[in-house]
């Protein structure tokens, strides 16, 4: 509008000033955009390398034997090698801001399900423990978001979803077993 107004005028020295000022102004949301699109790039390129390290034969490994269905037997090893993988997802997510795809794929249901299977069950406390640090915040963290986005915020329709999840763990981890 001014740069019209200037233009209709005559006033060419702040015509031009409108016209630079739009152009830098478009120049600068191209720039932006483009910074987002390469955020969101990087952060789908590294979700899918962790899709593939997901689906290798050492995770599938792990998976298979972490825990033994309808017991308490737990190799920790592969517990921690588990949760260390969910770590690198949730901080992906943390540090990607909020990208819907991550937490409503595949990843993001194993990464809550584990995190509630083995927090109902004391490992991450017996692991905190041992560690004698608080480790696995991030995926704690994710939980928390994930719950919120499936359950919502009040506390009964969390504990609702929770025990509705943990009424299928068993079979869970007989499903982990086979693949």
């Amino acid at each position: 509008m001014f740069l019209a107004r200037s233009a209709y005028c005559r006033s060419w020295e702040a015509a031009t000033s409108w016209a630079t000022l739009f152009v830098g102004v478009l120049a600068a949301d191209v720039v932006v955009w483009q910074g987002y699109l390469i955020k969101r790039q990087l952060a789908f390129s590294t979700y899918l390398d962790l899709d593939k390290e997901w689906n290798s034969p050492e995770m599938i490994e792990a998976r298979q034997s972490v825990h033994a269905p309808g017991t308490e037997e737990w190799d920790y090893s592969r517990l921690e090698t588990i949760l260390e993988f969910f770590e690198k997802l949730a901080l992906m997510f943390k540090i990607s801001g909020d990208m819907p795809f991550v937490y409503r794929s595949t990843l993001g249901w194993y990464a809550a399900h584990y995190f509630l299977f083995a927090r109902e069950h004391g490992q991450i406390k017996e692991l905190r423990d041992l560690w004698q640090d608080p480790v696995y915040e991030d995926i704690e963290s994710f939980y928390n978001f994930y719950l919120g986005r499936e359950a919502g915020h009040s506390k009964r329709s969390r504990r609702a979803w929770e025990k509705k999840r943990l009424a299928t763990e068993v079979e869970f981890w007989e499903q982990e077993g086979k693949d």
